[in-house]
Parts: C-alpha cells; sequence; structure tokens
C-alpha cells in the first residue's frame, strides 16, 4: 500500500468522526413528548410502561431504551466534542503515519547511491549490530538451481530501519523536515508553499498551530491549565475549525507527495 493511500485513509476516518458529531448532536431543548412516546412504544410493540427519550440531531432521530448506557445529555454539543477531538488526533497521525512510510519507501534506494551523495541526515542513522550481522549473514547466501538467487540483505536493513524510525514522530515542521531530507527531499516548506499559494512561514507556522493542538488532547487530556484551584475545564474546541485543519493537513500531503514525485 502506497503512503499517500493510508494517509487517506486517516482522513476519510477523521472526517467520518466529524460527520457523525454533526448527525448526532442534539438540537432538541425539550424533554420527550408524552403523546409521540406513547405511539412511538405501540408502533414498536414495546411495553407502555418503558421510559424511551428522544434525541434529535441534524437528519436523525436518536431514541434512547430504558436502561440504555447513554444519556440524553451525553448527545450534546459539548459531551459529543469528544468525536471532533479524537478526529484532529487522527488526522495529525495519519500524518505521522504518512511521513514514516514515504521514508521507509525510499530510504533503501537512496542507501544505494554513491557514499558521497548521501547526506547527513542519512549518515546519522544507526541500526542495531545485530541487524547488520544478519544482513551481512544473508549476503552470502545464494538459492536456487547453482546458486542463481540471491539473498536481499537490505530487505533486512530496511526493515532494521523501519523498527527505528517509528519509534520517532513526524509531526511537527522540523521533524518532517529532518525525516525528508534522509531520502533527499529537499527545501520542503518552499515547495509546499508555492503548490499552497502562501508562505513558507505560514505552513510552519499553521502545522505548529495543529499539531500544538493535538498535543493539549493526547498530552494534556485537552484540560485547561490552572495556576491556582478551579473547576475543572476543557479547552474550547469547534467541529469548523478541526474540519479546516483536517482539510488543511490533506492540502499539505498533497503538495508533499507532489514534491516527492518530482
Amino acid at each position: 500500500m502506497k503512503p499517500i493511500e493510508v494517509f487517506r485513509n486517516g482522513r476519510e476516518r477523521a472526517e467520518y468522526l466529524l460527520r457523525l458529531h454533526e448527525l448526532l448532536c442534539n438540537t432538541r431543548r425539550r424533554g420527550t413528548r408524552e403523546d409521540w412516546a406513547r405511539n412511538f412504544k405501540r408502533m414498536m410493540h414495546w411495553r407502555q410502561r418503558e421510559q424511551i427519550h428522544r434525541v434529535d440531531g441534524r437528519q436523525s432521530v436518536v431514541v434512547l431504551r430504558e436502561g440504555a448506557a447513554i444519556t440524553p445529555e451525553q448527545f450534546q454539543e459539548g459531551a459529543l466534542n469528544e468525536l471532533v477531538r479524537a478526529a484532529l488526533v487522527g488526522v495529525v497521525s495519519a500524518l505521522d503515519r504518512y511521513c514514516h512510510d514515504l521514508v521507509v519507501s525510499r530510504i533503501v534506494r537512496t542507501l544505494g547511491r554513491s557514499e558521497k551523495r548521501i547526506n547527513k541526515e542519512l549518515r546519522q542513522l544507526q541500526i542495531p549490530i545485530m541487524a547488520a550481522r544478519m544482513a551481512v549473514w544473508h549476503a552470502r547466501i545464494r538459492r536456487g538451481k547453482g546458486g542463481r538467487i540471491r539473498t536481499r540483505p537490505m530487505t533486512i536493513i530496511r526493515h532494521a530501519i523501519q523498527d527505528m524510525l517509528y519509534r520517532e514522530s513526524y509531526q511537527g515542521p522540523e521533524e518532517i523536515n529532518r525525516a525528508l531530507r534522509m531520502v533527499e527531499i529537499e527545501d520542503l516548506w518552499r515547495g509546499c508553499a508555492t503548490a499552497m499559494d502562501c508562505t513558507a512561514k505560514d505552513v510552519v507556522e499553521r502545522l505548529k498551530q495543529v499539531v500544538d493542538r493535538r498535543n493539549k488532547i493526547v498530552h494534556e487530556g485537552d484540560v485547561l491549565r490552572r495556576r491556582r484551584g478551579g473547576k475543572l475545564a476543557l479547552h474550547p474546541v469547534s467541529r469548523r475549525q478541526v474540519l479546516q485543519d483536517v482539510q488543511w493537513v490533506g492540502s499539505l500531503v498533497d503538495a508533499i507527495e507532489t514534491i516527492a514525485n518530482q
């Protein structure tokens, strides 16, 4: 599977969460009407004594039966905003995975070039000694009739590099730029700025904002910091803003993909 396909899958999942939030957000301001509940239970052949609750979302109606593990209050916008937070986390994770996959898919080809053409970022990459030993051992093996088929020791190197790279995070501008330099993608943000019709500074600053917002959710539970006591409160979050962020990250990855394929 290509790196861009993995990212698009992650973006689609993030957008699905945002659509779900819009669909399920309760617009009802009053309780369930008794006559409606009575007629609905009669139609469903439910006991008339059973308590039910109606939730009116945008283009949806949810009926909660007695004993349901979720209440109508949990369909209010504030509660459902967890879907919005998850969407932002998801699209940044998709960006992270895309950058990892892009580097891994190209790193063996880059290593195959002359030593003088291997840049500093790639020279500094180190793999475990046991992986290097196994690659050397496999390089001596031949298979097939008359030993015509050589093994592929660089596959072992590739897997070792993959294991190492996935321990790092490729989300912020500096980390992404350093990672893609390993596979000889230079002047990344300038190229993205040209594709996205803005400045390199705009790209870097917007990415920092998105990642910083993601980090507040993942590392701080999105809880507001308090110097002294006070009630627990969360950072405000907007479906519209997160949708814009998801779309922007999508445009960024499309720009990186264009640069990578030049």
